[in-house]
């Protein structure tokens, strides 16, 4: 009872304490300043790595076409030079002629290369961060989760039977039997009702042991290190 109060009075200060709301609201925005930034410069990331890759993909096109272009011009001086050529060269030729022109608009135009952009606009932006109410009756499910457990491990503990047939103690688990005593020589007393076999004895003492119950032994009589100073 005394620790529920003392818990209540501890309650009692932090509710009239200022409210902390700026601090919490400030904790908030820095926090959503923080995921702002890290968006941010993955998107100038991404969006410098898509520029690279168009400007390779157009190097790379306006190369081969140059190339291309290059052998025609050679190939058309050739045949006008020699008059060598059929009726099917000039077919080719002039196929040759239609693909540069398309390609020459393509590039006036932009749309030689495609830009995708389906899965960026499929981005759901305002479920990927939003702010709620955390559910109070969670925290309190789990606080009173974690108080039963460890009243099951205090009650685990004080119901643990040592090697003396003594209690353990809650605390540091040693043999909670015997007490200290002011009117007992060496000043521990055995409790009543107490469990323990082993007597007590003091090391400064050689063959003397004190127990109200049990043989006194030498090979098993408590010391002062085996006895509980808790309480």
């Amino acid at each position: 009872m005394e620790e529920l109060v003392e818990e209540r009075n501890k309650l009692q200060e932090e509710l009239n304490k200022p409210t902390k709301e700026n601090n919490a609201n400030d904790l908030l925005i820095e926090k959503i300043n923080a995921w702002e930034k890290i968006i941010v410069e993955r998107v100038q990331q991404t969006a410098e790595q898509v520029r690279q890759q168009a400007k390779q993909l157009i190097n790379s096109k306006a190369t081969k076409t140059t190339n291309e272009f290059r052998s025609f011009s050679e190939e058309l001086t050739h045949l006008k030079e020699t008059e060598d050529y059929a009726e099917h060269n000039l077919a080719r030729l002039k196929q040759k002629i239609h693909q540069f022109n398309v390609y020459v608009t393509q590039l006036s135009q932009g749309t030689i290369i495609e830009l995708n952009k389906e899965e960026s606009e499929r981005i759901q932006w305002n479920r990927i961060i939003y702010v709620q109410e955390k559910a109070a009756e969670v925290e309190v499910q789990q606080a009173s989760t974690k108080i039963k457990e460890s009243a099951q491990a205090s009650k685990s503990l004080s119901q643990k039977k040592l090697r003396c047939g003594g209690l353990a103690c809650t605390k540091c688990g040693k043999c909670s039997d015997w007490y200290r005593s002011d009117n007992k020589e060496p000043g521990y007393a055995r409790r009543d009702g107490a469990t323990c076999n082993y007597g007590y004895r003091d090391p400064h003492i050689r063959n003397r042991s004190y127990a109200t119950r049990g043989n006194p032994d030498p090979a098993t009589d408590h010391r002062g290190g085996d006895i509980c100073y808790c309480k």
